[in-house]
């Protein structure tokens, strides 16, 4: 089947560039995509919409329905980046599910889903119920559903039981009002039924929503009139929500399909992803040079060079994201050196001081007021090494992370923390710690397979790093 892609956000042509080669559709493209480019485009309403994330830009948000449509497109996307962090709604957004009421007004799902029940009476404990799921953040393992069916379409959402309709906030004023006119066409009951009018609905006529609310409410209420089962299942699967981290690595093949349909500087989707407009205003100043044909994609390397040579003498902070979502922001530090030309992409050296007392993780080893790290921070390269320093110079241990080649911005640097890291002693032969997290991370989906691959292969490396550069 040939699904219909919505894409929005600061990868958006890229991912223009990704449904075209693997055979989507597109969708509602904006009025700035269109006029940069000369794709075919579908009146059909999108069954997939990917954006950036709202709480963070390093994110790519799927949305699909069906169900299958969603997964399908994150498999894609998956495999031509090829290293990412992905966090799933479990279960699927508006699925309706049969599940056995517990204690404490909630309920055991499928495959042993916690789900907290929303509105209305609590159910008696160990009664069974058919529930729909509203609220799924993806990588939490508790949902939240409500008593009763809800069904999605292209265009509208069906609830039984329900009352009244409401309309997508991104309808205009005149589609709206279209909108309207087709629920009412529709015959549907609003006293016994509740129905949601979705943004798609701009792309259809009237007689085309009419019929599809009138659908889902037949099969809406159906699934409701025939009450739960005996077993715990999913009756009926809704929406597929994902949240995929791009690192680096993966940003930089969204350049290259990006380059492909509109002139592109090397590291836009990195300096893109920052929150400050400052790292964006740059990268479009620089391509407007490449469309000038001044200079050439070379003109973002530069940009994160500039950067870079700006943080010197400043603080700035380590934005250490973890594959499960946890951002730690680590400092401030005081940058204290930037070496262009050092290793693959260059070194930036961050040094603090610590204040108060406390354990170095990993380490193990006491810390003291008046101590030293030093932080070297390899551009291009999959380790960050942490030097710890007593009061009179002497080294304490050193610590490597393993992550994605950091990124750099006004803030100062991320990356993707690959969970497993390699410690040294003094007088102590280096071991690779957290190995345990790493596995887990792997065989639960959290990391893609290649990228698992390669943070088994840069532990290894760092472990003969340490050895021998700290005898």
């Amino acid at each position: 089947m040939l699904y219909a892609v919505r894409v929005r956000g600061i990868y958006a042509t890229a991912l223009v560039a990704l449904a075209l080669k693997k055979g989507y559709l597109l969708s509602d493209l904006s009025r700035t995509m269109l006029s940069r480019i000369q794709v075919p485009v579908s009146a059909r309403p999108p069954n997939i919409t990917v954006k950036h994330g709202e709480e963070s830009r390093d994110e790519v948000v799927i949305h699909g329905f069906p169900y299958e449509a969603g997964e399908r497109f994150e498999r894609d996307l998956l495999e031509e980046v090829g290293h990412a962090a992905v966090r799933r709604s479990i279960l699927g957004l508006r699925s309706v599910v049969d599940a056995r009421a517990v204690e404490g007004c909630r309920a055991e799902g499928p495959g042993g889903v916690e789900i907290v029940i929303r509105g209305g009476e609590c159910p008696q404990p160990g009664s069974m119920v058919r529930l729909t799921v509203v609220r799924s953040p993806p990588g939490e393992s508790v949902v939240e559903g409500r008593l009763g069916v809800e069904l999605t379409g292209l265009t509208a959402r069906v609830s039984h039981p329900g009352s009244g309709v409401r309309v997508s906030r991104h309808l205009s004023g005149e589609e709206a009002a279209r909108a309207l006119k087709a629920v009412e066409a529709s015959g549907v009951d609003l006293n016994r039924f509740s129905v949601h009018v979705r943004s798609g609905a701009r792309l259809v006529g009237e007689e085309d929503l009419s019929a599809e609310i009138r659908r889902l409410a037949r099969e809406a209420e159906r699934l409701w009139g025939e009450g739960p089962g005996r077993e715990l299942a999913v009756v009926s699967r809704g929406e597929y929500l994902s949240l995929v981290y791009l690192p680096s690595t993966a940003k930089r093949v969204m350049d290259g399909l990006r380059a492909g349909l509109y002139p592109t500087v090397n590291n836009h989707h990195s300096l893109k992803s920052w929150s400050s407009d400052a790292e964006g205003l740059l990268t479009d100043f620089a391509e407007e040079g490449v469309r000038e044909g001044f200079w050439g994609a070379e003109a973002g390397d530069l940009i994160v060079r500039f950067i870079s040579s700006r943080l010197v003498g400043r603080t700035a902070v380590i934005l250490h994201r973890r594959p499960d979502g946890e951002t730690i922001r680590l400092g401030p530090f005081r940058v204290s050196s930037y070496r262009p030309n050092a290793g693959r992409g260059g070194e930036i050296v961050l040094e603090r001081t610590f204040r108060s007392a406390g354990v170095y993780d990993g380490l193990g080893l006491e810390r003291r007021p008046g101590d030293r790290g030093v932080t070297s921070v390899f551009l291009g390269d999959w380790l960050t090494v942490h030097e710890y320093y007593d009061r009179a110079g002497r080294l304490l241990g050193v610590y490597a992370n393993v992550n994605t080649p950091p990124e750099v911005g006004f803030e100062g640097v991320k990356y993707l923390d690959l969970l497993v890291d390699v410690v040294k002693r003094p007088g102590e032969e280096p071991e690779i710690i957290d190995r345990g997290d790493l596995e887990v991370a792997c065989s639960s989906g959290l990391l893609t397979d290649t990228l698992c691959r390669e943070a088994e292969r840069q532990a290894e490396r760092a472990l003969g790093l340490l050895k021998s550069r700290y005898p």
